[in-house]
């Protein structure tokens, strides 16, 4: 007889539980029985195996059909790289549900095995320390293209340091440590232009004023405006350029631009992200890809976002089927300000959700596919409404 958790090693222990009057039986082999050294606990009134990972000591939860499919009922956020190796056997159909495969097809992390974290103390900053922003948004000034339709594209990676905890559970001691490495090692990526003059501002010092109209540009999330504890931003000139840390990852890179711009941003972005992985060691494995605190952004890590403002396709029946059959494609849609924001004023945010499974040429192509669909239907239908009405 095969252990209920793993289904490969045969059977050393019987579990017995009590519930009111009802007992249960589980069948585990001896790893099983002693993960991490302690005991699986199973609750029989939930129906939940609990187990924790042996780096960071996160639990996690695994729903009582989970003792015959191996998948997490529920996981909002993993502690540290390690839980991917931990929990493997567990986040793979989790995977397969979320993301419609478990492998990782992008691009791999080409190390340099020369750690700015190893010479940190030689770096100096280059960065302008200051406290507010300055109005010089370039995707605000209006001038991009398909301007009629688009609003803006914006394109984010995630990323997290090999060797620490992450951002989620990690001390203030430690979020100190991944912002000064990530600084310096921003500031000695010579051949960014993007990086020429940009200021460095710290959340903590900044008041919630000045907090909001960063969200308000789309700088930063309010996530990482609510934190406590070490967190920054780094803004290139123009503000094309931003960069997070210490948000949910220990690294959000991102860049915006007016209009459709999907194919130059990621140039922009995918040189930035290869030159930064040469002087930090982000936490990857083949399988998986890049390694992030939520199981949702695994793999490339890569979020593409195309701002749309559609007044008469959000009016119309076929408008509603359109969007409806672009969620349905995988493709999340929410308002103005993103996650948990409520579509007003007719403006739209189109992002891929699929993070696993494809490389980032094929996110990218898709995402324009599409872009390009809802603009062309959204000008067919202004040109239906002065026709007609």
């Amino acid at each position: 007889m095969l252990c209920e958790i793993c289904r490969k090693n045969k059977v050393s222990f019987t579990i017995v539980s009590l519930s009111g009057s009802k007992m249960k039986e589980i069948y585990l082999c001896e790893d099983c029985t002693m993960l991490n050294s302690k005991p699986a606990i199973y609750e029989p009134e939930s129906n939940l195996l609990r187990r924790k990972c042996s780096n960071c000591g996160l639990e996690q939860k695994i729903a009582r059909d989970a003792l015959h499919n191996n998948s997490f009922n529920s996981i909002s956020f993993f502690g540290c790289p390690v839980c991917y190796s931990d929990f493997h056997d567990e986040l793979i159909p989790f995977l397969r549900r979320l993301h419609g495969s478990i492998k990782h097809r992008g691009k791999i992390v080409k190390r340099s095995g020369n750690s700015v974290k190893d010479r940190k103390n030689e770096l100096i900053s280059c960065f302008q320390h200051v406290s507010t922003i300055a109005p010089e948004a370039s995707w605000m000034q209006g001038n991009g293209p398909d301007l009629d339709v688009v609003i803006s594209t914006r394109i984010r990676l995630a990323r997290n340091l090999d060797g620490h905890l992450f951002s989620s559970i990690a001390d203030e001691s430690e979020l100190k440590d991944i912002s000064d490495t990530v600084e310096y090692a921003l500031s000695d990526l010579k051949s960014c232009n993007y990086l020429q003059n940009a200021c460095i501002i710290n959340l903590g010092e900044v008041d919630s004023v000045n907090r909001e109209l960063m969200i308000e540009r789309h700088l930063i999330s309010r996530d990482l405006a609510e934190k406590k504890g070490t967190r920054k931003i780094i803004i290139g000139s123009e503000e094309i350029l931003s960069i997070m840390l210490n948000e949910e990852d220990h690294i959000r890179l991102q860049v915006i631009g007016s209009g459709l711009q999907i194919k130059e941003l990621w140039s922009i972005i995918n040189n930035i992200d290869d030159e930064l992985g040469y002087k930090v060691n982000y936490a990857f494995l083949p399988d998986y890809g890049y390694l992030t605190t939520c199981p949702s952004n695994v793999g490339t890590g890569l979020r593409v976002s195309v701002m749309f403002h559609i007044p008469a396709l959000a009016g119309t029946r076929d408008g509603n089927k359109i969007l409806s059959s672009v969620s349905d494609m995988g493709y999340a849609i929410r308002g103005l300000y993103g996650e948990g924001s409520q579509v007003t004023g007719s403006f739209y945010q189109i992002s891929n959700e699929v993070t696993l499974g494809q490389t980032e040429e094929e996110i990218i192509e898709n995402i324009q596919s599409i872009a390009l669909q809802i603009l062309d239907h959204e000008r067919k239908a202004r040109r239906s409404l002065l026709k007609k009405r």
